[in-house]
């Protein structure tokens, strides 16, 4: 009889896994939205704000901030796949691992010049990747041959948007059905910046990005599936702040007092959610980051249920959330 030695093993279990995992990330009869990241600038642990969302058979990435790239590998998400990128605005915590993600989708299988979407600026975003990455990407089609990694699908390109004004949007990605909108999100004095809205088959979910409440964001989250909200916790902010202030830390005082005047406090979450009569709301940006379950329900789910009756999500890095459609 022969035995498959423990290796063997090992690497046919990951193959069988990812493989099955991709299969049921893009099934056509639903949209699963998986929060890579979900942490503030601040917070020392897990990864900044990522948001994958598989649908119609399209992996779509909103966001790839630090820590994105580990959190998708670690979801086993098939990153050779990747059908194109959103960026919402150029806060480092938004975009800091694009360049990550536009190398490894390559290494990983990507076939296909990659799109990556983001208002006025993003070009200069991208070429500085592309840059960036150059001679490791040259190494790498040197050592494997062109057959393993080619360098024509090495590339990326900015689709670059002009933002949409007042309460518009602008459709910026068609494809099979699949509809992406963008619209204005305010988060002075960063401009541009952005949130998305995804539209299939009668299914809404929509992305705020870094904002504090507007029209925009209440007009294009009206009856949607899923609200995936930034959401800052102001009181604890502020108590931070004190701490810090108290002990001669003025730096990190100062920059928590001028953060709390560009993001959504959880009650102005909770009540725009309800305004738009939004059926579920997944909060992501948390700020601050609470550190398990018991803080996630006090800082945000409790604050949150106050002003919100439908169902709430306090994002973790790898949750999903499941939108069944027709088939």
């Amino acid at each position: 009889m022969n035995r498959i030695n423990p290796i063997n093993r090992r690497v046919i279990k990951n193959q069988k896994n990812a493989a099955e995992t991709a299969a049921d990330l893009q099934r056509t009869n639903r949209i699963t939205a998986v929060l890579c990241g979900v942490s503030s600038p601040l917070a020392n642990r897990g990864a900044q704000t990522c948001t994958a969302v598989f649908v119609n058979g399209q992996f779509l990435v909103f966001d790839a901030g630090d820590g994105a790239m580990a959190s998708m590998q670690k979801s086993n998400l098939p990153l050779g796949d990747l059908d194109a990128v959103f960026i919402t605005h150029f806060h480092n915590d938004h975009y800091a691992n694009l360049g990550e993600v536009m190398e490894w989708s390559w290494i990983f299988g990507r076939r296909l010049i990659l799109p990556i979407h983001g208002p006025t600026g993003i070009t200069q975003i991208v070429k500085g990747f592309e840059s960036a990455y150059e001679l490791e990407a040259g190494y790498r089609t040197a050592h494997h041959g062109e057959e393993l990694m080619p360098s024509e699908w090495v590339a990326s390109k900015a689709i670059e948007f002009s933002v949409p004004e007042d309460d518009a949007s602008l459709v910026v990605y068609d494809k099979d059905g699949v509809i992406v909108k963008t619209f204005r999100a305010n988060h002075a004095p960063v401009e541009p910046a952005v949130g998305y809205r995804i539209e299939f088959d009668g299914r809404i979910v929509v992305l705020s990005g870094d904002t504090v409440r507007t029209n925009a964001l209440l007009s294009n989250s009206q009856n949607a599936d899923l609200l995936i909200a930034e959401a800052m916790n102001k009181t604890m902010v502020q108590k931070i702040q004190k701490a810090n202030k108290d002990i001669g830390n003025d730096v990190l005082a100062n920059l928590l007092a001028d953060i709390q005047d560009y993001h959504m406090d959880v009650s102005e979450v909770g009540r725009l959610a309800q305004e738009a009569k939004v059926k579920q709301l997944a909060l992501n940006h948390l700020a601050p980051k609470p550190p398990g379950k018991l803080y996630a329900n006090r800082f945000f789910r409790h604050p949150v249920k106050n002003n919100y009756s439908g169902v709430i999500h306090v994002g973790v890095d790898g949750m999903q959330i499941i939108l069944p459609v027709d088939e």
